[in-house]
């Protein structure tokens, strides 16, 4: 019964953020990705989650137990719910925006106190997200803690052949992490003027919240790919999960690049840090080495295969 609930919550959820808009504000309908990106990514994952929760359980593919599955599930809910309420409490608007920058603005559009925020209704979109979300965080906590989950076992899905850990591998999950550090942490990806003279430096968090949620998001899973593969618990053959890790490793290595090139400050708004270069270098680490992994797994498979025959 609970994952069903979560399940209508992540239905609820994505119908909200392709749907109605979330504000209405300065004499104009804003919608889900207006000011709000970091916030609105994080509901989309919690819809993405639950509905694989439910469908992996479904087909008897879930890599967690069934608590497991209901408390990964419950708690990107309740994440996703309360940065969802504070943008509730503190609409994205207010504060002053830079006049060299092409971002929405700054101040609220980041963080601030209610106090500083500029007055918006809120409309019905928000609140159909916030049901979602909502209804996803219960459905994930209960069912978490119910009796069906306690006799659920996991049953992951594992490849037949397993590479086991490599070098290739290991620099792959250096090179995930050393991108996400480098370019979204505390490291300056760009360099602005500041409004009473000097410089502000941003790291890539603030100022590219798509790339910076993308690229987090490829991190994780590139690291728990390499994970389970050191356990010998791999979803993919050795070969495949090579071109996996490469694949992940390009879409990384072209949303940096493309924000490397077209600041969000503008054009000639901004310089260039050294750690958004380095965060560049990790990500195309990433490909060179997922590709390397693949290709040496393949010949190794091939010289397997030709010594059975002889």
């Amino acid at each position: 019964m609970w994952l069903w609930v979560a399940l209508a919550g992540a239905i609820l959820q994505i119908v909200a953020l392709f749907g109605p808009d979330f504000y209405f504000a300065e004499g104009e309908r804003k919608d889900a990705w207006f000011g709000i990106p970091h916030a609105s990514d994080l509901v989309l994952l919690s819809a993405i989650v639950a509905i694989g929760a439910v469908a992996l359980m479904a087909i008897g593919r879930n890599p967690l137990r069934g608590r497991g599955m209901g408390l990964v599930v419950g708690v990107i809910g309740l994440l996703a719910t309360l940065q969802l309420l504070y943008r509730m409490l503190v609409p994205p608007f207010g504060g002053a925006i830079p006049a060299n920058s092409d971002i929405i603005g700054a101040g609220c559009l980041y963080y601030c106190s209610p106090s500083e925020a500029a007055p918006a209704d809120l409309l019905l979109g928000i609140w159909l997200a916030f049901l979602g979300c909502l209804a996803v965080t219960v459905g994930g906590f209960f069912y978490a803690y119910s009796r069906a989950a306690q006799q659920a076992p996991a049953r992951p899905w594992v490849a037949q052949a397993q590479s086991g850990m490599s070098p290739w591998l290991g620099l792959a999950a250096l090179g995930a992490v050393g991108q996400f550090v480098f370019g979204y942490t505390f490291f300056t990806f760009f360099t602005t003027p500041g409004d009473n003279g000097g410089e502000v430096y941003w790291s890539g968090w603030l100022p590219t919240p798509h790339t910076s949620s993308l690229v987090l998001l490829i991190s994780v899973l590139i690291v728990g790919l390499v994970w389970t593969t050191a356990r010998g618990r791999a979803s993919l053959g050795p070969a495949a999960l090579g071109v996996a890790v490469a694949v992940l490793g390009l879409v990384s290595t072209y949303r940096i690049f493309y924000r490397i090139v077209s600041s969000p400050f503008g054009s000639g708004g901004s310089e260039i840090g050294i750690a958004a270069y380095l965060s560049l270098i990790s990500a195309i680490l990433v490909i060179v080495a997922g590709l390397v992994h693949a290709f040496v797994q393949r010949g190794t498979a091939q010289a397997a295969a030709s010594s059975r025959v002889t």
